[in-house]
């Protein structure tokens, strides 16, 4: 009788669907920065650019005027960031070798109390 629930339960069904989620805050920062309500004066015009396009016009006069963080906050975003290498130091140990020694070892041990049992 598996897969009959909504047969048997009728008034378990979600007729209105799924609610819709809210905006997230991408969503809503997307839409403020899209806005065109930064007015720009360029050759003699007033023009009205987007607040996307205010930030990223300060940040390049920032980066013009020498701030190294704007400069390598540009750099971070056109080139991509710089790969970080990690090196690790590590003793190879060979363990024929050891389990060897191990093994003599354990052998000298069953000798010995062998002797003394004798």
């Amino acid at each position: 009788m598996a897969g009959r629930g909504f047969q048997l339960n009728p008034q378990y069904i979600n007729r209105k669907g799924r609610p819709k989620k809210g905006a997230t805050l991408t969503d809503i920062l997307n839409k403020e920065l899209g806005v065109k309500s930064v007015r720009l004066e360029c050759d003699g015009k007033d023009q009205l650019i987007t607040k996307k396009e205010a930030i990223a016009l300060k940040i390049i006069e920032l980066a013009i005027n020498g701030d190294l963080p704007a400069i390598k906050y540009i750099f971070d975003r056109i080139d991509g960031m710089l790969t970080q290498h990690i090196g690790m130091d590590a003793t190879i140990v060979d363990t024929t070798e050891t389990e060897l020694k191990i093994k003599d070892a354990l052998n000298e041990i069953r000798e010995r109390k062998k002797a003394e049992k004798e």
